[in-house]
């Protein structure tokens, strides 16, 4: 909504009349009402700096924390959510080496969150060993030439609202 496209000076093919358009109904599908809880993490502070960056750009700043931290540091609180991550590939010769132990400690780091669902892109083709389980959905992409995979593991629905969470024997003792 709030980025300029280079296609736009392509007046004789695309008339402006159309961007505009498509700016009016993207601001007319945004739900403002909503009230969101998302954590951006990244190990690299630049990273988080850029990313940072790009939410004030796109006008969702507040709300979005941003944390520099490793992946084996990811908590939450919260009892249901989800995780959407595009780790390293490994597609540099210094990288291959490292992508075991990194998809190794990300597998741990979600089964730590066990009612989570989380979404991987990645170009690894092991990810899956090393994350400790396999995807329950599996799908192929391109990233540019690359072929990628985006691997989806699903954690348990929450319940409804109005609906009682049932506990396990273990949970109930907790409580």
């Amino acid at each position: 909504r709030n980025r300029r496209f280079l296609s736009e000076q392509w007046e004789n093919l695309i008339p402006p009349k159309h961007f505009s358009a498509a700016r009016a109904e993207a601001d007319d599908k945004v739900l403002r009402d909503i009230t969101l809880s998302i954590i951006g993490y990244d190990i690299d502070r630049d990273i988080v700096s850029a990313a940072r960056q790009n939410a004030i750009l796109a006008g969702v700043d507040h709300q979005i924390h941003f944390q520099a931290k490793p992946v084996a540091q990811l908590s939450s609180p919260k009892k249901y959510g989800f995780i959407v991550t595009n780790p390293p590939y490994g597609e540099r010769l210094e990288e291959k080496a490292a992508m075991p132990a990194l998809y190794k400690e990300i597998g741990e780091a979600f089964a730590k969150l066990d009612t989570w669902s989380y979404y991987i892109i990645t170009g690894f083709e092991e990810a899956q060993k090393y994350i400790g389980r396999m995807a329950d959905k599996n799908r192929k992409i391109y990233n540019g030439m690359m072929r990628t995979y985006f691997y989806q593991f699903q954690g348990p629905k929450p319940p409804k609202k109005g609906e009682s969470m049932k506990f396990s024997k273990e949970e109930q003792k907790a409580e």
